[in-house]
């Protein structure tokens, strides 16, 4: 039975959880949820209502990093983790640090205005769902836009503390990959998709399997203004160049 992994198709997390499937050439399904009636779903199999949740057989693992750690046991070919225990704990210290310090907080300054634009959010959603889904998302839009406003914006005034803790992690990564291909000793690691799936929505590389459009907030382009030539910016795309291309299958 082929993998299935649900899924926001837009999410950075989902994508990380993508990326390391097709990087070991492993096939599996997407399964695009509806945001909302999500937690009925995804609470069929797991014990959260966060996505993504991989599903193999009577296996499921929930949780982007979760999925990473379950892969390299069950299928160890081009393995995402160092072996040098040192190099290990580094690897896995970026990525659990930066899944947070910028996962987190570019979702709470993307979402903060790009809320306000129904049609957006709803192409995000449910680009690959039948038209009447769509249609159901956007009868049930407004109640979700409170709870998604709740969840991860909360105020003007977190947003701001987002965005300067955004910024120190976008410093903190420049001096590390600074005269380096890689973030953890001298090949592509779990480290590097990590902190590339994470920064996605900023980059937009078009080796990302999620059709991007245009952003329609003027506040938000200019925070993708403000790190368009990041040197940050530059190097999650040209990793993306490198190793998002699935060569294995």
């Amino acid at each position: 039975m082929t993998m299935k992994l649900l899924e926001f198709p837009h999410s950075h997390y989902c994508e990380k959880a993508r990326w390391a499937l097709d990087y070991k050439g492993i096939p599996f399904q997407t399964v695009a949820i509806m945001p909302g009636i999500h937690m009925i779903t995804v609470r069929k199999y797991a014990p959260d209502t966060s996505v993504p949740v991989l599903l193999n057989d009577n296996e499921v693992v929930q949780g982007s990093s979760e999925i990473i750690d379950y892969l390299e046991e069950k299928y160890p070919s081009h393995s995402l983790t160092p072996l040098d225990i040192n190099e290990r704990e580094a690897c896995l210290k970026i990525e659990h640090s930066m899944d947070r310090r910028l996962g987190e907080t570019i979702r709470q300054v993307l979402y903060y205005k790009l809320l306000a634009y129904p049609d957006f959010i709803r192409y995000c959603f449910t680009h690959p769902m039948p038209r009447v889904k769509q249609l159901i998302f956007t009868l049930f839009y407004p109640v979700l836009r409170r709870k998604i406003y709740q969840n991860y914006v909360m105020s003007d005034e977190k947003v701001e503390k987002a965005r300067r803790k955004f910024a120190m992690a976008m410093d903190e990564m420049e001096e590390k990959i600074k005269g380096r291909s890689y973030l953890v000793g001298e090949q592509f690691t779990r480290a590097d998709l990590s902190i590339a799936s994470m920064l996605s929505w900023l980059s937009m590389p078009p080796e990302h399997p999620f059709p991007w459009i245009e952003i329609p907030d003027p506040y938000t382009r200019d925070f993708y203004d403000e790190y368009c030539d990041h040197p940050v910016s530059t190097w999650v795309k040209e990793i993306y160049r490198e190793h998002r291309l699935n060569k294995f299958v």
